[in-house]
């Protein structure tokens, strides 16, 4: 199985976490290739005995949350993991807070006949906004009504700031006073067109050998894609989004394969816990996140148990 599948994680924190997310995977997936971009200066691993097949990539980034650098280490362990004389056919790209939630056996034959590509939560990113009248609109989320606006202000409309020398501060702020929107005004300031739309989502993703090499390519349009979003806030929701949607010979389901619960409105999802396990284990999902091992390890020893018993 080893070289059906593939992992790469981008991590920061929560090590001890971590080594029970990579030692369940190479229990579910048979010593499946892993390989991790830890932030070290974050947080050292030291003590912590990981498995020797485990790729680190090194030298390591500094990284952190809606900055380019969380992508680009992204594609440094995806580079690394297809760079391997036995890369996999897929890769399922996780962070340290995800958890296996799915037998391998049944993941696998799901991606080898699913007919697609990519798992990915992705929508066009447009101004304006006309939601999909076919899919059910959630009230937090990336699937809510007030995503893609917020995305479009932030990835393809100019912004307007005010200059404001700050005395307490002893240096010029900028003062957010509006942004335009004008695809006629916009259109030289960013490489968008009719030919190249942007696209954004959840991150998380699953994609097959074509999908790395579309996303590792060095061609002048992902350069170009990669360029702009380095200049945005939380470039990780639209980056690979943009790159992937665009390419037409790409099947890409929007399902990415992950239970995430946004119901309680805020930046970041639910964290999960016992209360959850029914609906994580009847969704179909192949992972679930985000959770947290400092609440105790009930939770991942019910999934385990649950999915343990549902493996042929």
């Amino acid at each position: 199985m080893s070289n059906r599948i593939g992992f790469v994680l981008v991590t920061y924190d929560k090590p001890a976490q971590l080594l029970r997310l990579i030692r369940r995977l190479i229990e579910l997936y048979d010593n499946p290739p892993i390989v991790c971009h830890h932030d070290f200066s974050k947080s050292s691993l030291e003590g912590f005995d990981f498995p020797e097949q485990v790729r680190f990539v090194q030298p390591y980034m500094e990284t952190r949350w809606g900055n380019i650098a969380c992508v680009n280490a992204f594609l440094a362990a995806l580079r690394t993991l297809y760079q391997r004389a036995d890369a996999p056919d897929w890769f399922v790209f996780l962070s340290g807070t995800d958890y296996p939630v799915r037998p391998a056996e049944a993941v696998l034959a799901e991606l080898d006949h699913g007919g697609f590509d990519a798992y990915l939560d992705h929508r066009l990113v447009e101004y304006p906004y006309s939601p999909d009248p076919h899919a059910p609109l959630e009230a937090h989320g990336f699937r809510s009504g007030r995503w893609v606006p917020v995305a479009y202000d932030r990835y393809v409309a100019i912004q307007l700031w005010f200059p404001w020398f700050s005395w307490s501060r002893r240096k010029p702020i900028k003062i957010p006073i509006g942004n335009v929107r004008s695809k006629s005004l916009v259109g030289p300031f960013n490489p968008f067109s009719e030919t190249l739309k942007c696209y954004g989502g959840e991150w998380w993703h699953t994609g097959n050998r074509k999908v790395a090499e579309r996303l590792l390519a060095q061609d002048a349009t992902n350069r170009r894609i990669l360029d702009h979003f380095a200049r945005k806030f939380i470039p990780e929701e639209g980056t690979l989004h943009t790159i992937l949607c665009n390419q037409p010979d790409l099947k890409i389901s929007n399902d990415n394969k992950r239970y995430i619960d946004w119901s309680l409105g805020g930046p970041n999802p639910k964290v999960l816990g016992m209360e959850d396990l029914s609906a994580i284990l009847n969704s179909g999902a192949h992972f679930a996140r985000k959770f947290d091992l400092a609440a105790g390890d009930t939770v991942f020893e019910a999934i385990d148990a649950s999915v343990n018993l549902a493996r042929p």
